[in-house]
This record gives C-alpha cells, structure tokens and sequence, in this order.
C-alpha cells in the first residue's frame, strides 16, 4: 500500500500530467468539479476541469469530494500504478480497481479521453 506521501505527490502528478494533454483531447474534457477519493490511506482531493485544464487541486475532507461532478475512487497502489503508466485507467475502471461516478453525459464526453 502507498503511503499518504506518494497518494499527494501522485496527485500533484496528475495535475502536471492533464498540462502535456494534445489540444483536441483537451477540448473532450468538461468543464467541472472532479473529486479522488482514496479510501484506504483515507485521503481525498478536489480540483475542476477548466478549458481541459485541472486546477485549483487540493485536500478535503471526504463529504466535500462526494459533491464533484465526476467522483473518482480507487485504492493507493491503483493511484500510483495509473500514474506510473502500469495501469491504463479505462482498463482499471473495465476491471473494478477504478470507480467512476458521474452523469451519463459525462461519461460519454470522457470516454475518448479516458
């Protein structure tokens, strides 16, 4: 299991990650609230989608991540490996390692993306 540590820096790296994203990927993302829960270092963050940017990512609780437009849970180890490139996340979501919870027109706008 990874640690609290490696949960925020792997975070920090998604964020750095979504900047190197081709613009007509960008353009697929919804504008909107995003939210990864990690339930088993009990961590959870929140940031938004802004023009295919992720901004404004930060710590909370975990109620205020339930109130994202797109809920992301998964366990440390599946956060570190989707990051590493070890874990495609489509596959992690096909699979169960990954939980996605949003409306369907969402999803639909995400899934080239993903």
């Amino acid at each position: 299991m990874a640690d609290a540590d490696q949960v925020r820096a792997c975070v920090s790296d998604v964020a750095r990650l979504m900047d190197d994203v081709d613009d007509e990927s960008r353009r697929k993302i919804p504008d909107g609230t995003l939210s990864v829960r990690v339930p088993d270092v009990d961590l959870a963050f929140a940031g938004r989608f802004d023009g295919g940017h992720l901004v404004d990512v930060h710590e909370v609780d975990v109620v205020q991540a339930g109130a994202a437009k797109l809920r992301l849970t998964l366990s440390s180890d599946d956060l570190v490996d989707v990051v590493a490139g070890r874990l495609h996340f489509g596959s992690g979501w096909v699979h169960g390692r990954i939980k996605v919870e949003a409306k369907f027109r969402d999803l639909l706008a995400l899934r080239s993306f993903l």
